[in-house]
């Protein structure tokens, strides 16, 4: 059986995505480009896409690419004619194929922290080989539990060739450049590299260039972190804007895009400062959205507020307003308990304690918005309650000192002779 030549390809309006309506390539480039490469990647559509929920061009084009993925034929990578893509090599064109260490899961196979890997029992680290081009395009990505072996690695590096994520195609490069990692690999990979047609060439990084592509990668990784936290802010600003103009539907968007940037920074593993810086700006976003949600009127969601408001502690638990939205959240569901706990869980913190903000807001939940009682015997009576009477109340505020006590104190002050 003589061996597959490479499958045709649409060339219709000379887009770079194999079998689309030119109307739907049109889509695309409404899609702002990636602030830091420049270019329309795969996860740029992704995060317009979940920015424009509502674009129909969009919408159209992800069900396209999805139904082409799914229904185009599976290559036989052992009978593909790799020779036939000579024509397809351009001259000084270049590949990297990559290894790195994504993490550990656990016996379950489930993900888990870094810093939970030692404490843990069946713990197995995480690879993912890739391979990406002189334009940044990643041709393939290949995870596996432990590190691959040299059958894995060689047909990663075939798909690559012949089988490459949507929208690449098919094609050589002029030289392939193998991470040294995958140095043990090379007697396996060999006969299959030096089987391909000329002007193809490969060989293994040297160790100074493999220090090189680290340092590339890591200006590359500190660009996306600086663009990223300038967009995110810029996003959050127009956010304030809309919230301003109690313009929900608005601010909403825009502390969503906000928060998309922020996950971006985070993925790119930025420095202590810099994860800090968004992790901050990212609690402000959440707790920000919480309140565009709240706003009153049609299409408060007190739910989605809520969440976004635990959302908030979890990125800064040292952020008041966090805890605020959630008591708010919660009071409008008609959950006055869970708004009382999620103000004491805030009082609790040592570098919140002394906020007089929490410390009003836990006032006006525990006296129905009346205040404390200028009555000596009825703030008496009700502090009594609160802080003995009242077992579920007293275990609420065991340990809570700071502002509260001190206010408590104050107020008993009053009649003391």
């Amino acid at each position: 059986m003589p061996p597959k030549s490479p499958e045709k390809r649409s060339k219709k309006a000379g887009s770079g995505f194999p079998g689309l309506d030119p109307k739907l390539f049109q889509a695309i480039k409404k899609i702002p480009p990636n602030p830091v490469t420049g270019k329309v990647d795969i996860l740029d559509i992704v995060k317009y896409m979940e920015q424009n929920p509502n674009d129909a061009e969009l919408n159209e084009l992800v069900e396209t690419v999805g139904r082409l993925d799914m229904n185009k034929p599976k290559v036989d990578l052992e009978t593909y004619d790799y020779k036939a893509l000579g024509s397809t090599i351009k001259h000084l064109s270049s590949w990297v194929i990559q290894l790195e260490n994504t993490g550990f899961v656990d016996a379950n196979g489930q993900p888990i922290e870094p810093d939970q890997a030692q404490n843990s029992s069946g713990v197995r680290p995480t690879f993912a080989i890739y391979c990406y081009d002189d334009k940044t395009a990643y041709r393939i990505t290949s995870q596996c539990v432990g590190l691959p072996d040299s059958n894995f690695v060689l047909e990663t590096l075939k798909r690559a060739i012949a089988e490459p994520t949507i929208p690449l195609k098919p094609c050589l490069p002029w030289f392939l450049l193998i991470s040294i990692k995958l140095a043990p690999h090379v007697p396996i990979l060999k006969p299959f590299l030096d089987s391909l047609p000329a002007p193809f060439h490969w060989r293994v990084e040297t160790r100074e260039e493999a220090q090189g592509v680290n340092d590339g990668v890591h200006s590359l990784n500190e660009a996306g972190v600086r663009n990223g936290l300038v967009l995110a802010e810029k996003a959050k600003v127009a956010g304030n804007k809309a919230f301003s103009q109690k313009d929900r539907k608005a601010a909403v968007k825009a502390y969503g895009e906000a928060l998309s940037w922020l996950l971006d920074v985070l993925a790119q593993k930025p420095d202590t400062a810099d994860e800090e810086k968004a992790k901050k700006l990212q609690a402000v976003c959440y707790a920000n959205r919480a309140a565009a949600y709240l706003i009153p009127g049609e299409g408060i969601d007190p739910m989605k507020a809520l969440q976004d408001g635990k959302d908030a502690e979890k990125a800064n638990s040292g952020y008041a307003k966090a805890y605020v939205r959630q008591a708010t959240a919660n009071q409008l569901l008609g959950k006055k308990d869970d708004a009382l706990d999620a103000i004491a869980r805030a009082l609790r913190r040592k570098d919140l304690e002394n906020d007089a903000g929490l410390v009003d807001r836990f006032i006006e939940l525990m006296t129905d918005g009346k205040g404390l009682s200028d009555d000596e015997a009825t703030f008496k009576k009700w502090i009594l309650d609160v802080t003995i009477n009242d077992r579920k109340s007293s275990e609420r505020l065991s340990d809570i000192e700071g502002e509260w006590k001190r206010r408590c104190d104050q107020h008993f002050s009053k009649w003391k002779c």
